[in-house]
């Protein structure tokens, strides 16, 4: 069973999703990654495909659902507490494929009449009665036989983001983990977790049994073929019970080679080791040595225990390779605990190993989505952005620039400032960005004030962060600086105007009448804005009226405008080329700032 389709309007954060989910030519699901900044609605966007778990699933086996009552407990709570504020209706809409088999999950509060089939033409679940309520497609005894098979010899489980793994070194009587597993089967169970928080316990289990069967398998067989395995092998008894036994050693191969992955080490495999907590333990063939698996550190066993649920979740009646495990696996911010190398190299190799599982994820580490395209290509993967599903690349997002922030800050970015401060005996202008830069040179040309720039020298602090660091003699650069200083920040930054020493901090006065509240485009006034949206609307973002209920008043607050971040570059790149002095006629506050500065750094 694939996910195909899924369609979710006014739920959270949520305005309107619509995804079809990605699929290969040979008709393996590809991974897809959903990024965003927190509260854009990942985790929401998870919770509609797990609560469809435990109602398709439920469906077909009597120990998912909780009852109450005379019906169940939702595993996500239904009704109005998930609708968007000022809205009365939505609703979550999912299809998926099962074998030949379409199955429908449904998810609405209010009226709404039809509505999914505008997203998923084909979407025959329609609004029911009650007001609240989640409905599935009804099972016949031949697609619910589909799809107890499916689900028995398949994967299909959710990893939220608070899950953990006790360590292996904790004392049993503090382990706060409920087994969900019974080593006996009955007619309609499933007894397989769908929402797994911490498996150790299972896993090590699982593990140890495998290590067993592998160890009488292969004495089996040596047993069964004797010294001529050609000719007992002919006997189909015989090669019935070999083949048997083979599937053990393939279950054996599938968890080493998960660990080595994990290790990055092709030398080692699972043993016993002693009796007590390390009688799984992991054997170095090229040292001879056998360490305890209380020895991975807790990124190792929560990636290690995350692979080993599928297989063990696929393989529980059934034997089978990696490449042939089919499913679901729904992982919420798969980077938690995980080393950078463990985001950007191991973990998109581990995901490969499963080309048939449909992997849903969500993420905020760049370094996984690089690793993630350059293990499956740019075209084996689909990256999402919250809230609304669109399609990006890795550059694109979000989480890169604050990435590429952070390492501005570092000794290398520490030292190229200094070179550029070798080479100037100009007092020193830090501003928050290059786009600063590039206005006040337009502005200085237009009002004949070159003279009055050229006294400086500009440097892009890269943000405000920056500014502050060098304020607070976070770096070094002060004793490496002789020159005045002047660090100039945007007017929407919460400091005061100070001077300490050789430094000199200025804000830039915030004009309250301009639409823009924020950087230094705050100086364009609005007629100049006017003027860029007549030429170019795409350049600017423009949100039209909010209506509010608080305290029970209707509160109506007034459009408000917002720079593309997209074309932040191309706004800068129109206003210097085409901009007047009219445009630029709030920029004598910059130039006062500049003049105080020189007047200070002369009587000095």
């Amino acid at each position: 069973m694939y996910l195909k389709h899924m369609a979710i309007k006014n739920i959270g954060p949520i305005s309107e999703l619509n995804i079809e989910l990605p699929f290969n030519d040979d008709g393996n699901p590809k991974p897809i990654i959903f990024v965003g900044e927190n509260g854009a609605g990942k985790t929401i966007m998870l919770s509609q495909i797990i609560d469809s778990f435990y109602e398709i699933g439920g469906a077909a086996f009597n120990d998912i659902k909780v009852s109450q009552g005379m019906g169940h407990k939702y595993y996500k709570v239904s009704g109005a507490v998930n609708i968007q504020i000022g809205k009365d209706k939505g609703f979550s809409a999912l299809q998926f494929l099962d074998s030949t088999n379409k199955i429908e999950y449904l998810d609405k509060v209010g009226e709404i009449a039809d509505e999914p089939k505008t997203y998923i033409s084909n979407f025959t679940l329609t609004s029911m009665t009650k007001e609240n309520e989640k409905k599935v497609t009804s099972l016949n005894d031949e697609n619910k036989k589909d799809l107890e098979s499916n689900w028995l010899n398949g994967v299909y489980f959710y990893q939220p983001a608070y899950r953990y793994e006790e360590p292996f070194w904790k004392v049993d009587e503090f382990r706060h983990d409920e087994r969900f597993m019974d080593s006996t089967r009955y007619r309609g169970e499933l007894r397989k977790e769908i929402e797994i928080i911490s498996s150790n316990n299972e896993n090590k289990q699982f593990v140890l049994d495998l290590i067993l069967d592998y160890i009488l398998s292969q004495n089996s067989i040596q047993s069964l073929i004797g010294s001529n395995a050609e000719e007992s092998l002919k006997d189909p008894n015989i090669l019935l019970q070999v083949q048997t036994k083979v599937f053990d050693i393939t279950l054996w191969t599938n968890i080493n080679e998960i660990l080595r992955k994990v290790k990055d080490n092709e030398h080692i495999e699972f043993q016993i080791g002693q009796r007590g907590k390390n009688r799984v333990s992991i054997l170095d063939k090229e040292t001879n040595t056998l360490l305890p698996i209380s020895n991975l550190s807790l990124g190792e066993s929560v990636l290690l225990n995350l692979f080993i649920n599928i297989v063990r979740h696929a393989c529980q009646y059934n034997s089978k390779s990696l490449n042939e495990i089919v499913g679901i696996v729904a992982i919420d911010e798969i980077d938690i605990h995980l080393h950078t190398n463990l985001q950007s190299k191991v973990l998109p190799q581990l995901i490969k190993l499963f080309p048939k599982v449909q992997f849903i994820i969500t993420s905020h580490s760049p370094l996984f989505l690089l690793g993630m395209e350059r293990e499956f290509g740019v075209d084996g993967v689909e990256i999402r952005n919250m809230p609304n599903g669109e399609l990006i690349t890795t550059e694109r997002f979000v989480e890169f620039e604050n990435a590429y922030k952070v390492l501005k800050e570092t000794e290398r970015y520490e030292n190229e400032i200094k070179e550029q401060i070798k080479n100037s005996t100009k007092p020193l202008v830090f501003v928050e960005g290059d786009y600063d830069i590039k206005y006040i040179k337009k502005a200085a040309e237009l009002f004949d004030k070159k003279d009055l720039i050229e006294k400086v020298k500009f440097i892009d602090a890269d943000g405000y962060q920056n500014l502050n660091k060098i304020w607070k003699h976070n770096t070094n650069l002060l004793q490496a600086i002789p020159q005045e200083m002047l660090l100039l920040y945007d007017c929407d930054t919460k400091v005061e105007n100070k001077t300490n020493d050789r430094v000199f901090k200025r804000i830039i006065p915030y004009m309250k009448e301009n639409y823009f509240d924020r950087g230094i485009e705050n100086l364009f006034s609005e007629s100049t804005i006017e003027k860029v949206m007549k030429v170019e609307k795409t350049y600017i973002d423009v949100t039209d009226e909010i209506k509010k209920t608080v305290r029970g008043k209707e509160i109506v607050e007034s459009k408000r405008y917002d720079i593309n971040p997209d074309e932040k570059g191309n706004l800068c790149t129109w206003l210097c080329t085409n901009g007047d002095k009219d445009d630029f006629k709030n920029f004598d506050k910059v130039f006062k700032i500049f003049e105080e500065f020189l007047k200070e750094e002369n009587s000095e």
